[in-house]
């Protein structure tokens, strides 16, 4: 019986498939829309997926004079590897880093305007403080 006689129906692996189906082709470079180039190291992604997780970048893409065309957003103070761990972030909700990293992690989604990552990283560095450290 179909309620209200309309068909219904969730897929429940929608969204993860989605997601990860935008991750390779992020990771193959297709349809790919924005470079970013940090410290010279240039990474391709999707304008929309950045824009979701960036308020930081949903502003510059929503100032670009060509919406169509190619964006470039160019970094000169932010480690490339801290970068990479915040566009597979944008594209699994993962964040793994390396405990070195953590601090360049934290500055890149300060840049970013990335406000949960920001407090899951503060979270981890408040808690990974050994109480001999303050000693």
């Amino acid at each position: 019986m179909i309620p209200n006689g309309y068909l219904m129906f969730e897929d429940e692996n929608f969204i993860e498939s989605s997601v990860a189906k935008l991750n390779a082709l992020r990771k193959s470079g297709q349809f790919c829309d924005v470079r970013l180039q940090v410290c010279g190291h240039e990474m391709l992604a999707h304008r929309a997926v950045l824009a979701c997780c960036s308020p930081y970048l949903f502003e510059i893409f929503n100032s670009d004079s060509d919406p169509h065309g190619i964006s470039h957003v160019k970094f000169d103070d932010l480690n490339p590897e801290a970068v990479e761990v915040l566009l597979n972030y944008a594209y699994t909700a993962q964040l793994k880093a390396d405990k070195e990293l953590v601090k360049d992690v934290y500055s890149a989604a300060k840049k970013l305007k990335m406000d949960r990552v920001k407090q899951h990283l503060l979270y981890f560095c408040l808690h990974s403080i050994s109480v001999s450290s303050l000693l």
